[in-house]
């Protein structure tokens, strides 16, 4: 809303709302100044404040690349930068990447590969999060338009100091802007090192060593200048900093096989194990109260009493071992089988479907598939214009560990009390946890055609989660909110589709289109108990048999009772039995206690109101190329998804005298059929 909207829908809401005008003006008396005052000239503005945290951005992306050798080393050399400005003034990104990988060949029966590559990023960043007090853009939409960023001296001249927050509590967005700091370091190393050795004609040894490591240290600043407090009011400034990192080493080492019998039948195959292992670590620290000139911003600065530190140590393992066949028959029909055994630290000692071997759980999955190259059929084969033409079907299974590294396991964690550090169980452990199971079944179709300026793939899939893993509530005498359990099964049926065309395809200009296209079903088969609602800000979400993962769940909004009568005649009550009047927001009556309505809107009547699984979604990109210039456009499209809009439900609730969207405008205020918005 605007200045003038504004004043008049606070006018509103404080007058009625029971209070007496004296208690107004005692708790809001800037809203009644004289033109003699002072401070009158603060409240006579019609800021827009989005302009004042919005700005366009601009996208900057170099790259170098060098290759050479000779028959015995070759090498690439790459270096790039990225630099990008934020919408959000004063947020940036600037990334550094370096990469270097090659190939020798040691002997002529053993080769060698490495490859090192680093990024470096920095990042200046805002809240993006839902606190009013410190993301601009809730700040922007919730302050007044009638004040403005800076103040005034008392000869009524605008000076450069910020207005500090007002008496709505409202943080001064330009203050987040400008004072507000979330400096974001992010680095990401890889190392990888190969061998291949040919112990035979046919068949080969090979081992791949790799470290990946990701460290991320983040400081951020909350000042007082502009800013309201934080911490329910006990800071006035606060100092964060975060600092974690991932380090990951891993092996594989396989055998290859590959041989040509009588010139038709094509065997290919891989023996081998994965061994990876992982560490975690986080550390952070939360300062509190620094001097409140803003100018004291490191985490030694702050009150010793308000200081707040934890952290985590995480550390998991996975190993894999693996068999890989292929067989093709003159080119034409094709087989392929594979089968791994797959051990985690993360699934529990008695984890449900594993095996065990030497005592320790192991999952067992397998896949097959099948294919038929029509383009090699003799009835095809002397078709010049086609060049693929392949129908393929597949069934396999696959264990998906990421189910949390101490769910399966009794830990402990520590906790401060009064100078003291004790530790106490920190999960209610679950060792039967194990794989989420999932099986696909998969039919498609490969085509190409005219020198593969043409290429099309076609590809319907049924892919079912088992063994889903939910967080089961359980009573609260037991002192944990929930239990991690694998409880739940997830059935995804779709169709995709991938084209590429080559337009134009002369020696310096080439003009490629290509397109995608998805559709999928997403619905929950089982789970214990057959609903799980969880809260989310401002809502609900449920899974539940028959709908989809996490849809939305609550009451079904039919409009807002336009008049007293209609009220009336609906004759509905609230979960506390206060009858709904003029002006309520109006839901659907759909059950009650014995499954039928029952006069009375309480959490019998919710239901799933949406989903954000879209009903369809794709792309298409167009690649103009000439010579060495490169011009990309690229349009997205989504469905039938629905979205739960945070802004909106913080800027429609009419809860307090913040400015709201336009949209309330349209609020009832008395009997009228026209109001789509319900009265404060």
């Amino acid at each position: 809303m605007d200045a003038g909207q504004h004043k008049t829908f606070a006018n509103e809401e404080l007058f009625s709302g029971g209070k007496y005008e004296e208690t107004i003006r005692e708790e809001y008396p800037n809203l009644f100044l004289g033109k003699d005052d002072v401070r009158f000239i603060d409240y006579q503005h019609n800021t827009n404040w989005q302009d004042k945290i919005f700005a366009n951005s601009a996208f900057t992306n170099l790259n170098v690349k060098v290759k050479g050798g000779d028959a015995i080393a070759r090498y690439g050399l790459s270096f790039g930068y990225t630099t990008s400005e934020g919408i959000i003034k004063t947020t940036g990104y600037d990334s550094y990447n370096l990469r270097f990988v090659s190939r020798l060949n040691i002997f002529t029966w053993l080769r060698m590969n490495a490859g090192v590559a680093l990024n470096y990023s920095t990042s200046n960043l805002k809240e993006s999060a839902k606190s009013k007090e410190t993301n601009p853009i809730l700040a922007a939409l919730g302050k007044s338009p009638m004040l403005n960023p800076y103040r005034y001296d008392v000869d009524g001249n605008m000076i450069s100091a910020l207005s500090e927050v007002d008496e709505l509590g409202v943080s001064n967005p330009v203050a987040i802007i400008d004072k507000f700091e979330a400096k974001n370091t992010n680095y990401h190393f890889v190392s990888t090192m190969g061998f291949e050795g040919t112990l035979t004609k046919n068949l080969l040894l090979n081992t791949n060593f790799g470290l990946t490591y990701n460290g991320m240290k983040e400081q951020i600043f909350m000042p007082n200048h502009g800013m309201d407090h934080y911490y329910n009011d006990e800071a006035i400034n606060v100092s964060k900093g975060t600092a974690n990192y991932l380090l990951s080493i891993y092996n594989n080492t396989y055998l290859s096989y590959k041989r040509i019998f009588n010139k038709i039948h094509n065997i290919t195959s891989s023996t081998g194990m994965n061994v990876q292992t992982n560490t975690y670590q986080l550390d952070w620290a939360i300062a509190m109260n620094s001097h409140e000139n803003d100018q004291y911003k490191d985490l030694q600065d702050g009150n010793d009493f308000l200081r707040q530190l934890g952290g985590q140590n995480r550390n998991w393992n996975w190993i894999s071992i693996y068999e890989n066949l292929n067989y093709a028959f003159k080119d034409k029909y094709l087989v392929s089988a594979s089968v791994s055994l797959d051990g985690s630290s993360r699934v529990g000692d008695n984890a449900i479907n594993t095996l065990k071997v030497a005592n320790n759980p192991f999952g067992l999955f397998y896949s097959a598939g099948l294919g038929w190259r029509l383009s090699n059929e003799p009835l095809l084969k002397h078709l010049n214009w086609l060049d693929e033409l392949k129908l393929r079907a597949s069934y396999g299974t696959s264990g998906n560990d990421d189910i949390g590294e101490s769910n399966a396991s009794n830990y402990y964690s520590s906790i401060k009390y009064r100078g003291t550090v004790g530790l106490y169980p920190a999960i209610s452990p679950n060792p039967t946890l194990s794989y989420e199971n999932v099986t696909q079944l998969n039919g498609g179709v490969d085509l190409g055609l005219w020198g593969s300026r043409v290429r099309a793939t076609v590809d319907a899939f049924q892919s079912t989660t088992n063994d889903m893993l939910i967080l089961s509530p359980i009573k609260s005498y037991m002192g944990y909110a929930f239990q991690p359990e694998n409880g739940g099964t997830l059935q995804n049926t779709g169709i995709e589709v991938n084209a590429f065309f080559r337009i134009v395809n002369g020696k310096s200009f080439k003009w490629d289109i290509q397109g995608n296209f998805a559709k999928i079903k997403n619905e929950i088969t089982h789970i214990n108990g057959d609903r799980l609602i969880s809260n989310v800000q401002g809502g609900e979400i449920v899974n539940q048999v028959g709908s989809a993962a996490n849809s939305f769940y609550g009451l079904v909004f039919n409009g807002v009772y336009s008049s007293g009568a209609e009220a009336d005649a609906a004759n509905l009550v609230n979960d506390k039995f206060v009858k709904y009047v003029a002006g309520d927001a109006k839901f659907a009556d759909l059950s009650g206690p014995d499954g039928t309505p029952d006069g009375v809107i309480n959490q019998y009547d919710k239901t799933v109101i949406g989903s954000s699984m879209p009903d369809f979604f794709g792309g298409f990109q167009n690649t103009f190329t000439y010579k060495n210039w490169t011009l990309n456009t690229l349009i997205n499209f989504v469905s039938g998804n629905e979205v739960f809009n945070y802004v909106r439900f913080q800027n429609e609730q009419m809860t307090g005298l913040e400015n709201q969207s336009a949209s309330v405008l349209n609020r009832w205020q008395y009997d009228c059929l026209l109001y789509t918005s319900p009265s404060p």
